[in-house]
């Protein structure tokens, strides 16, 4: 199977609204998402950007935005009191468990979203993101003292490093044969996109 590498912030509504998508899309799509979160904030630097609802004018045009495209996609949704925050301990956490199981990491991602953009919960306390860790028969001691290691602080700011040297200045950011999708919105792009490029290939070796 092909693969889509698919970038994300854990306080990134619209990387909320793709990951709701993603499995669906894999099976439609035939493809295989690696999933890589990463910290939008060290993009935002690079590039002078800032969180959209806080931009003049745009903001209020984005949060109506987000509203209505979780509404149309049917998804939970409402901005939280703490938005956005510093995604860091569900980030590290991610990729500690990801080591374990990919599975179990996926829907410990899932349940971050949710928790944060539909339950109102304050991801930004690390022991929400522990709590998380109970849900899915996780150790969350032992979640708590690896967030904490170099090993997967190291990770997280490699991770992020690759993903804004590829390109990535948003979430979601996906990349496919090294070919850049910016935005919940471009998920069917992409889709259309595989589907071009695995047509072309099997004429080629027709």
């Amino acid at each position: 199977m092909s693969e889509v590498s698919f970038y994300f912030d854990f306080s990134s509504p619209y990387g909320y609204l793709a990951a709701e998508r993603m499995e669906e899309f894999e099976s439609r799509v035939g493809v295989t998402v690696i999933w890589r979160p990463f910290m939008i904030g060290a993009a935002f630097k690079q590039t002078g950007q800032s969180p959209l609802l806080g931009q003049p004018i745009r903001g209020k045009y984005f949060r109506h935005d987000m509203e209505r495209c979780a509404q149309l996609q049917r998804t939970p949704f409402k901005i939280p009191e703490n938005f956005p925050y510093s995604a860091l301990v569900p980030t590290r956490a991610f990729y500690w468990l990801e080591s374990r199981s990919p599975t179990l990491a996926r829907k410990f991602a899932k349940d971050i979203y949710r928790g944060y953009f539909a339950d109102g919960l304050d991801m930004a306390n690390p022991e929400n993101v522990f709590a998380a860790a109970t849900r899915h028969s996780i150790n969350p001691s032992e979640m708590r003292a690896a967030v904490e290691l170099p090993r997967w602080k190291n990770h997280t700011r490699e991770i992020t490093d690759e993903a804004i040297a590829m390109g990535a200045f948003g979430s979601p950011f996906f990349f496919y044969e090294d070919e850049p999708f910016f935005g919940n919105d471009r998920i069917d792009q992409l889709a259309q996109w595989i589907s071009l490029r695995k047509d072309l290939g099997n004429s080629q070796n027709a």
